[in-house]
């Protein structure tokens, strides 16, 4: 009886310069949309048109005061989020070794959860423009109290807390990490603080501020780049 005797089966050949350099383009983008998201944002801040106080009346007689800002602001501030939310899931990929590792990766999922989910907010912005426009002012603030008010509402504008307390996160893990120093926690905390207390009214602070809450996304960014060039 003739043994039956099996041909090997062919593997598909791997091509290690093609796998590293599509590893290498999505690095390169990755570093890209974290240094973009805070660049997007600090330039939707600028653009936000001023308001007296952070009053929902103020607030709607703000941006049906100036539709180009109010819209340019808006589109600026939510492709800002969606760059970053997508940048920052590459952080990790920073953090060579278990030190800081977790850290890093609650904070990139956290962190993206937060901005795309509160992204889609801006849109926020066309409508209560277009009330504050076209119907008296006491009707456009009840609209918009009542929207605020809908009972599903905190499961989405819940989640910006979710983002900064994610970049918070990011921040610990990479310095633990010693992606960057410990220099980036502190300026984070502090433009959290300052959050806080700076008066809605003054535009351009309380817009750099609120940038300088997304600073470890950009810093990542420029690690990217640098790890990168460094590798090669």
């Amino acid at each position: 009886m003739t043994p039956l005797t099996r041909t090997p089966t062919a593997t598909p050949a791997v091509d290690p310069e093609n796998t590293d350099r599509a590893g290498r383009f999505m690095r390169r983008a990755g570093g890209a949309a974290l240094i973009a998201g805070p660049v997007l944002m600090f330039a939707g801040m600028m653009a936000c048109p001023p308001q007296d106080s952070g009053s929902a009346a103020d607030y709607i007689t703000s941006l049906a005061r100036d539709t180009f800002l109010t819209e340019l602001s808006a589109m600026l501030l939510h492709y800002g989020l969606i760059a970053g939310g997508l940048g920052v899931l590459t952080v990790p990929g920073l953090v060579r070794g278990r030190k800081g590792h977790g850290l890093a990766v609650f904070g990139a999922l956290a962190a993206a959860l937060g901005m795309l989910n509160v992204s889609g907010a801006v849109r926020d912005d066309w409508w209560r423009m277009v009330t504050g426009r076209q119907l008296p002012l006491d009707t456009a603030v009840r609209i918009s109290d009542t929207v605020d008010a809908s009972s599903f509402m905190p499961l989405w504008s819940g989640t910006e807390l979710l983002a900064f307390l994610g970049l918070l996160a990011l921040c610990v893990g990479l310095a633990r990490a010693g992606v960057v120093g410990w220099w980036l926690t502190a300026v984070y905390l502090g433009a959290f603080v300052a959050m806080t207390f700076i008066p809605i009214h003054l535009t351009y602070v309380i817009g750099t501020a609120f940038t300088m809450l997304f600073l470890p996304l950009g810093v990542a960014g420029v690690r990217t780049f640098q790890r990168d060039r460094a590798n090669v």
